[in-house]
C-alpha cells in the first residue's frame, strides 16, 4: 500500500511539473509566433489543479488568444472562432487571481484593446449582415466595459440596430430604451425607439418618446416631422397644428410641412364630422389652405403633392358652391352662384396639369383632368385623357 501511495504521489508531481512546463512552452511558442502550437500547449493548463490557480497561466492564455484574434491568418482564425471570447475570459480570470495587482495594469490594457476589437468586429459582422454574430460580439464588448464599471453605449446602440435588423423588435426596443436611460443622447435614438413603438402598435408611446426627444433636440428636423406624423395618425388635430407651426418656424422652407399645414386648414373648412363652420369661416380656412399649398410648391416647384392637393382643394370648394347654387330658387342668383362654382372648379386645371407633368402615369391625376376637360368641353384633351385611362 505504501509503495502505491508513493507511486501516485510521484505521478501527481510529474503531472504538475509537466503542466508547469506546458505554461512555459506555450509562452515560448507565442514568442516564436507559433500560435496554433501555443494554444494546444496552454489549454490543458487551465484545467490542471496546480496551474489553473496561477495568474500567469491565464495571462499567457489571454495573450495567445488575443494574438490569434488579431491575426490575419484566416485558417487560424477559423480553427479558433472563439479566440476573442477566450482572450477576454482569460485576462478577466488573470485579474481575479492577481490578488496583489502586480499585472492588473497590463491585463486591463489588454482588455481595453480587446473591447475595441470586439466592437469593431461586431461592426464588420453587422456590415456583412451576420446579425447573430454581431450581437454576440457587441455583448463581449459590453461585458468588458461592465468589468470596469462602465457602459459601452456604442455596443448597446449597435446591438439594438442588429436586433432590429434580424427581426427581434422586442429586444431592439429594449436596447434603444436602455440607451436613453443611460444618457446616450442622440436624436436618432428617440427616432428609432419611437419607430419601433409605432410598429408594435404603441402610437401614444411613440408620440411621448418623440416629444421627449424634441425637448432635448428642439432643432432636429426629423424629430419634428416624426412628431407631426404620429400626432396626425393619432387624430390629435390641435396638437398637430401646434407642432406644424413650431416646425415651420425652424424650417420655413420645408414643402411637406407647408402641405401638412394646408391640410389642417382644409380640414377646418370641411370637417369630416361635427358642425360645419359658418360660410365666412369656411372661406377663411379654404383661403389659408390655398396659401399654404401654394407656399409648398414655391419651396419645391417639383413637389407633386402640392400641385395635386391644391387641385383637390378647388374641387372641394367648388362642390360646396355647386350645392349652394342647386339649392337656390331664384334663377338669376342660381346662374351667378353656378358661374362662381364653375370658375372655382376650373382653377384646378393648371395644378393638375403640372402634377401630370411630374407624374405622367398617376391615374388619379389623369381622372381629375378627364373630368375637368369634359367640363371645359376641351374635346382634344378629353380624348387624350380617355386614351390614357384605357377607355
Amino acid at each position: 500500500m505504501r509503495k502505491t501511495l508513493l507511486t501516485l504521489a510521484t505521478w501527481a508531481t510529474l503531472a504538475a511539473t509537466a503542466q508547469n512546463s506546458n505554461v512555459v512552452s506555450a509562452y515560448m511558442a507565442l514568442e516564436d509566433n507559433k500560435l496554433d502550437e501555443a494554444a494546444g500547449l496552454i489549454e490543458p493548463t487551465v484545467t490542471n489543479e496546480n496551474t489553473m490557480v496561477k495568474e500567469k497561466t491565464w495571462r499567457y492564455r489571454g495573450m495567445i488568444y488575443q494574438r490569434i484574434a488579431h491575426s490575419d491568418d484566416a485558417s487560424l482564425k477559423a480553427k479558433y472562432p472563439d479566440a476573442l471570447e477566450k482572450a477576454i475570459a482569460s485576462y478577466t480570470k488573470a485579474n481575479e487571481l492577481d490578488v496583489k495587482g502586480v499585472e492588473k495594469k497590463a491585463n486591463d490594457q489588454a482588455l481595453r484593446g480587446l473591447q475595441v476589437l470586439a466592437l469593431n468586429s461586431g461592426n464588420d459582422a453587422f456590415t456583412a449582415k451576420d446579425y447573430d454574430k454581431a450581437v454576440a460580439l457587441y455583448a463581449q464588448s459590453e461585458a468588458v466595459a461592465k468589468s470596469f464599471g462602465e457602459v459601452d453605449s456604442n455596443a448597446v446602440f449597435n446591438s439594438a440596430l442588429a436586433f432590429e435588423s434580424k427581426g427581434d423588435l422586442g429586444e431592439a426596443l429594449k436596447r434603444y430604451q436602455q440607451c436613453i436611460s443611460f444618457g446616450y443622447d442622440k436624436p436618432e435614438i428617440y427616432r428609432y425607439t419611437a419607430s419601433l413603438q409605432k410598429r408594435q402598435n404603441d402610437l401614444n408611446g411613440a408620440i411621448a418618446t418623440t416629444q421627449v426627444g424634441r425637448k432635448k433636440h428642439p432643432d432636429d428636423k426629423e424629430l419634428m416631422l416624426d412628431e407631426v406624423a404620429f400626432l396626425q395618425e393619432a387624430g390629435r388635430v390641435n396638437e398637430v397644428e401646434t407642432s406644424v407651426a413650431e416646425a415651420l418656424q425652424k424650417d420655413p422652407g420645408n414643402c411637406v410641412l407647408h402641405s401638412l399645414q394646408a391640410s389642417i386648414f382644409e380640414a377646418k373648412a370641411d370637417p369630416k364630422s361635427g358642425a360645419k363652420p359658418a360660410e365666412a369661416d369656411m372661406y377663411k380656412w379654404y383661403d389659408a389652405a390655398e396659401a399654404s399649398y401654394k407656399k409648398s410648391i414655391e419651396c419645391d416647384p417639383k413637389f407633386f403633392d402640392g400641385y395635386f392637393n391644391i387641385g383637390v382643394l378647388y374641387n372641394n370648394r367648388a362642390a360646396y358652391e355647386y350645392d349652394k347654387a342647386n339649392n337656390e330658387k331664384d334663377n338669376t342668383k342660381y346662374e351667378k352662384l353656378k358661374a362662381l362654382a364653375d370658375a372655382t372648379f376650373m382653377k384646378a386645371v393648371p395644378y393638375f396639369e403640372q402634377a401630370h407633368q411630374l407624374k405622367p402615369d398617376d391615374r388619379p391625376t389623369i381622372q381629375q383632368l378627364n373630368t375637368l376637360y369634359a367640363k371645359a368641353q376641351n374635346k382634344e384633351k378629353f380624348e387624350e385623357m380617355k386614351k390614357l385611362l384605357g377607355e
